[in-house]
């Protein structure tokens, strides 16, 4: 059930896609017919919505004011699902879960089939971001719960729960460090390394790392995702650092080796459960937020 208007949901569509085809790929809706919702829509209201460009369509000013209106009700309307399907004794419809990318691997998968068997009718939406993405989504209601690296206090959200993860260097089992039980960070400016790009490098445990050692890394490669990084360390390129978790399935199967760093004051990765401080959870959002819980004070000292 959606409770907008045609007109409003075709209208959200579009600014989203920046483009009338583009929208009506999505919604699998005629672009004339979007067009003539849109064109009733500025009618109604007496006010242009886009600016038409020859390369699509803007926002107008007043655009801007009714899409965050829009969103806003989507948001209403989904806590307003949620809690008529409690009463309908289902649990709520759906759960959106912002995460960092490693844990999509093993940790999620294995929790959201646990958590399944006890709803079955619930959906996942799952958006994976970085921290600062992640805090945005909880705050805003786009995500009901959150899971990050390092975050900062923010206002309006609520750690949940959080686990310190050991951090270390990452490489291939033909590496010639990899006989080593532990390393010096020193000891990784004599190989290649591989690094986050600039947006993942800000906030994460490498850069405290960094600044806490006084020591520069020379890159062969930089990557914005873990996928990325991880992919160009098993194949021999270079030094990555990373936490266990963000390997686990590559140490079990023999591809990648996690080193510890031997040097003083190294910071441990933090892995933070979050929610909206302001909200109340529906019931089986809050199973599955203790279900993460007991997931992550699950993993093994050092993981």
């Amino acid at each position: 059930m959606n409770l907008l208007l045609p007109g409003l949901r075709y209208f959200e569509e579009v600014a989203r896609q920046g483009s009338l085809r583009k929208a009506s790929e999505q919604l699998h809706v005629a672009a004339s017919a979007i067009n003539r919702q849109i064109l009733r829509l500025e009618d109604e209201l007496g006010v242009p919505l886009f600016e038409r460009l020859p390369r699509g369509l803007r926002l107008s000013p007043a655009g801007e004011l009714i899409l965050y209106q829009v969103q806003q009700w989507q948001r209403d309307e989904r806590r307003l699902q949620e809690y008529l399907g409690e009463i309908r004794g289902t649990g709520c419809a759906e759960v959106r879960v912002a995460t960092i990318e490693s844990l999509t691997d093993q940790l999620l998968p294995r929790v959201l089939s646990e958590f399944s068997g006890g709803f079955p009718r619930i959906r996942f939406m799952m958006v994976t971001g970085l921290t600062d993405d992640i805090l945005e989504q909880v705050v805003s209601g786009d995500a009901d719960l959150g899971l990050c690296m390092n975050p900062p206090a923010t206002p309006k959200v609520r750690f949940v729960e959080k686990v310190e993860l050991e951090f270390g260097a990452v490489l291939a089992p033909h590496h010639p460090l990899a006989e080593r039980e532990a390393l010096w960070l020193r000891e990784c400016q004599s190989y290649p390394a591989i690094l986050p790009g600039n947006e993942m490098f800000h906030g994460s445990t490498l850069q405290q790392v960094l600044a806490a050692a006084d020591i520069e890394l020379d890159p062969l490669a930089t990557g914005n995702r873990i996928l990325g990084l991880k992919s160009l360390a098993r194949a021999g390129l270079g030094i990555a650092f990373l936490n266990r978790l963000d390997i686990a399935r590559e140490l079990a199967q023999g591809e990648l080796l996690f080193k510890p760093l031997k040097d003083r004051h190294i910071a441990k990765a933090r892995l933070v459960l979050c929610t909206h401080s302001d909200r109340a959870l529906p019931m089986a959002t809050a199973v599955l937020v203790e279900q993460l819980r007991e997931a992550m004070l699950a993993i093994e000292p050092g993981s």
